[in-house]
């Protein structure tokens, strides 16, 4: 089992994020940083670490994150927040939380860019996308896929099974009605789609704010509730045969599902984010993905290093 990163090594990696961000890297930085991330597997850990908490601030204010890495003092301060928020546990630092770390022990799980598909002894199907840990926990009164992290696609079994089946999320349950669906564990909220059948959701919080979605419908729901529906497509499963299905869509989208399918940040310029996108891409080369970007629309992609890519509009 590869080391796991202690608050020092943490440190430098968020070191290496702050100033990346603040400024771009030189020749002699990129290959400083390489030189880093390639010299222990706890390094590269901890980079990883950085690209999860990306996508918790992601929903910050460009303009907010650009001033908040404007001065050394103001560095220093989000370096700091970055450490705290390290240490209570909000970026998945800590073990027992739903973390990467801690889904070491998940009785099922796969590393990103990996996929994986299970059959439990009920005769249900579980696909786990990219980057999910799961626990599987059957006994006499229920059975419950507990969802740590990431995303998986659930084909309940056609055995005759008086059991209610469950999926647990960080926000609620999700009761199957003989049905196929998908679960995805967001930052502060679960989302679910229908493919058949129906599901019923139980907000932890405020349980008597259930919701039932049918085939062809999607929401997301957090401890209090569930938001609005939104139509479901199977397009949006092709993951499990490795593609990404994407019709008339902003390529800050696109680039930010890529972005769960290889190690390390893989960003969007603002202004090249609204650039609509349509295609079928393959998963299993997120490079090749790129490049054919480039080829087809006015954008053009950088690679500091194989860990970090920007996608910039051209000219």
């Amino acid at each position: 089992m590869a080391a796991a990163p202690d608050r020092e090594v943490f440190e430098a990696a968020a070191s290496w994020y702050v100033q990346f961000q603040s400024e771009p890297p030189t020749a002699a930085q990129r290959k400083a940083w390489q030189h880093w991330v390639d010299s222990s597997p706890a390094h590269l850990a901890a980079w990883n670490q950085m690209e999860k908490m990306q996508r918790h601030l992601n929903g910050l204010p460009r303009d907010l994150a650009r001033r908040a890495l404007s001065s050394t003092q103001q560095r220093r301060q989000v370096l700091k927040l970055l450490l705290v928020l390290a240490g209570t546990g909000y970026l998945g630092w800590n073990v027992q939380q739903h973390t990467s770390l801690g889904n070491v022990w998940a009785d099922y799980r796969t590393r990103v860019g990996q996929r994986r598909k299970i059959e439990l002894a009920d005769g249900s199907q579980i696909h786990l996308n990219t980057g999910t840990a799961i626990n599987v926990l059957f006994d006499g009164e229920q059975r419950l896929i507990r969802l740590r992290e990431g995303e998986i696609l659930v084909r309940t079994g056609k055995l005759a099974d008086p059991r209610p089946f469950f999926v647990e999320t960080r926000e609620g349950r999700v009761q199957a009605l003989g049905t196929r669906f998908s679960v995805r564990q967001l930052s502060g909220s679960s989302r679910i789609g229908v493919l058949e059948d129906r599901v019923s959701i139980q907000p932890s919080g405020r349980p008597e704010h259930a919701g039932l979605l049918v085939a062809g419908e999607s929401a997301d729901f957090d401890n209090q509730g569930v938001g609005a529906i939104h139509p479901f497509r199977s397009t949006e499963t092709a993951w499990i045969n490795g593609q990404l299905i994407v019709l008339d869509i902003p390529l800050g989208e696109v680039i930010r599902e890529l972005s769960r399918y290889r190690s390390g940040v893989l960003h969007c310029d603002e202004r090249a984010a609204d650039i609509r996108v349509s295609g079928t891409f393959r998963l299993d080369s997120t490079d090749a993905v790129l490049a054919n970007l480039q080829a087809s629309l006015p954008v053009s992609v950088d690679y500091f290093t194989r860990y970090w890519v920007s996608v910039k509009k051209a000219g």
